[in-house]
């Protein structure tokens, strides 16, 4: 169980959270904070109530005693404010997906980012600025133990004021409205809670309606009250959700880069004095110094490497821990930015009730005869702008796909006869009648022409909404959704070279192949049918004697790849064998 306390949400911590199903318990030191911010709501209310009933002039404490966006000077009358609230979530729940079809799961945001959204908006509550009672703190404690996963379209948001339409479908629940399910995590038996799914039960949908007996918590008690609807959206949350996902996945996407270029040097019996770490060292860059560092280690002991005599490689491998370390450092700010964001309060407005006067204080001379900012205890402000994430989210997904870019360019590398270094043309045998893994490299490329447009900043547009109230906008939510794209292609990638390389590795090691030959390998039809004889029985079942070629790393890495996907002998489909090796591999 995690404890939740306002302030040390982890990136790590919320991936448990999030895909791992791991509980959270709010920490006993936040109960105060809530407390004082409820109570400060209360104090508002009720002084705003009678002024209204006596006649006076009253203050207006945006969200609270007021409408929003457009309507923010508009007061409100006591006895609708508590609908004031409810009808936020009702009139904002209006996300879209990719089709008309309510049931398809395509349509709406993958239960992990929703229990990421869950958890950073818990979190912020328990700093004690949202001004939301205990009792929904309960609640949205209990939706997150439970496995509550509302159902929450994926478009509707522009990444300012919070993730308004995605946050409102997800807590329009409290109200009865929409659906959700519970996110059955199937584990292995005796997998202790923080570990990997093994599998994900096919959901069944639940009626809102269905949530309060769920919980054991009273209907009525759910429904938000005083500033609590706007306190449930204005954060954003599912745009934070998606990069502090993401920057745990490219991180650990940056790791298997190195890896599997390591690999792929060693089926091109590649240098390795562009590894010294006296090189990496004079530039400074610590990510291309840990790259450096990293590929150093998976050779060593190699066989393979340096068979060429080469003065240098090609940049796909010589430079591939400047690239793959670029990459590096962009997920290092990445990560600090999620981080911060995690534990971030994000709403509008925001309550202080044991500071100093606010700024504003100092220029009361300055205002109209009738304002009374005196009597204003909100604190008005932008701290739900999504501008932080967008561009960051946009910083990694450039970022990713430079080495999905980087790493297509070794697959080719690895296929083309003309510069593999003496291997046969697409790594098959029988030439001619297969194929080989030629498609492979098709498919690489086909990904990282898609990624090039995604890669596009989503946080360079902005478009008004609110009137021209909210006249800039972030685009965050559009930013985080194809970073995981991205990282996603990048896997397939990454998992398409994996291939190659294990291929590559048994031909260099089962013939012997002389690097230095310039010219492809060309057999005829009787000595390839020769040939492909002899590498389908020196290479069967043989993974472990290949193994010891190789490096003390890329041994186990090469291992791993062939207990997800065996050789390719003669042509056959290879879909599976992607899927395959990226669910070994991440």
């Amino acid at each position: 169980m995690i404890a939740l306390d306002g302030n040390s949400l982890t990136i790590e911590q919320l991936v448990r959270i999030a895909r791992h199903g791991e509980e959270v318990a709010c920490d006993p030191s936040t109960r105060e904070r809530v407390a004082k911010s409820e109570a400060l709501i209360a104090r508002v209310v009720e002084n705003y109530r009678r002024a209204w009933e006596a006649g006076q002039s009253v203050p207006h404490d945006y969200g609270i005693t007021t409408g929003f966006g457009e309507f923010k000077n508009k007061a409100i009358a006591p006895e609708d404010l508590v609908q004031l609230q409810r009808n936020l979530l009702l009139s904002h729940s209006v996300g879209v997906g990719e089709n008309t079809d309510p049931d398809d799961l395509a349509n709406y945001f993958p239960a992990e980012v929703v229990r990421g959204a869950l958890a950073t908006r818990l979190n912020a509550f328990l700093k004690g600025h949202s001004g939301v009672r205990a009792k929904l703190v309960e609640v949205v404690e209990a939706m997150l133990n439970r496995g509550v996963i509302p159902l929450v379209p994926l478009r509707g948001s522009v990444g300012a004021s919070g993730d308004l339409c995605p946050l409102s479908h997800l807590f329009v629940t409290l109200l009865g409205e929409g659906r959700f399910y519970i996110d059955g995590v199937v584990r292995a038996s005796g997998a202790p809670p923080g570990s990997a799914p093994e599998a994900r039960t096919t959901p069944t949908f639940h009626d809102a309606s269905d949530l309060p007996a769920l919980l054991g918590i009273d209907a009525e008690e759910m429904k938000p009250t005083f500033k609590e609807g706007l306190a449930l959206v204005n954060g954003a949350n599912f745009s934070a959700a998606m990069l502090a996902l993401a920057a745990y996945d490219a991180q650990r996407l940056a790791d298997l880069a190195d890896e599997t270029a390591s690999l792929t040097l060693e089926a091109m019996a590649g240098c390795t004095r562009a590894l010294d770490a006296k090189v990496h060292h004079e530039r400074g860059h610590d990510g291309q110094i840990e790259s450096a560092e990293r590929m150093r280690d998976m050779i060593i002991g190699s066989r393979l490497v340096e068979r060429a005599g080469a003065v240098q490689d090609a940049y796909s491998l010589r430079c591939a821990p400047q690239v793959h370390g670029a990459t590096r450092d962009t997920i290092r700010f990445v990560s600090t930015i999620a981080s911060r964001e995690l534990n971030a309060a994000t709403d509008n407005p925001l309550f202080f009730p044991e500071d100093d006067d606010p700024f504003d204080m100092q220029f009361r001379a300055n205002w109209p005869e009738w304002y009374r900012g005196d009597q204003r205890i909100a604190y008005s402000a932008g701290n739900f702008h999504g501008q932080p994430l967008a561009l960051a989210a946009d910083f990694l997904t450039i970022a990713v796909c430079e080495l999905a870019n980087i790493s297509e360019r070794r697959t080719q590398m690895m296929l083309d006869g003309a510069h593999n270094r003496g291997l046969p043309q697409n790594l098959t045998t029988r030439p001619g009648v297969n194929s080989g893994l030629m498609i492979l490299q098709y498919t690489a490329a086909s990904i990282v022409s898609e990624n090039k447009v995604l890669a596009h900043p989503a946080s360079v547009d902005s478009i008004p909404t609110g009137a021209n109230a909210e006249d800039h906008v972030s685009m965050s939510t559009h930013a985080g959704r194809k970073l995981r794209t991205v990282i996603s292609n990048a896997q397939a990638v990454i998992a398409i070279e994996l291939l190659t390389a294990a291929q590559a590795i048994e031909w260099r090691v089962v013939f012997q192949y002389d690097p230095n030959r310039t010219t492809p390998q060309l057999l005829d039809l009787e000595h390839a049918e020769a040939q492909a004889r002899q590498f389908e029985e020196a290479v069967s079942d043989r993974a472990h004697n290949i193994a010891t070629q190789l490096g003390r790393g890329t041994r186990e890495l090469y291992l791993r790849v062939r207990s997800a996907a065996r050789p390719v002998f003669r042509d056959r489909p290879l879909d599976g064998d992607i899927r395959a090796v990226r669910r070994a591999m991440f």
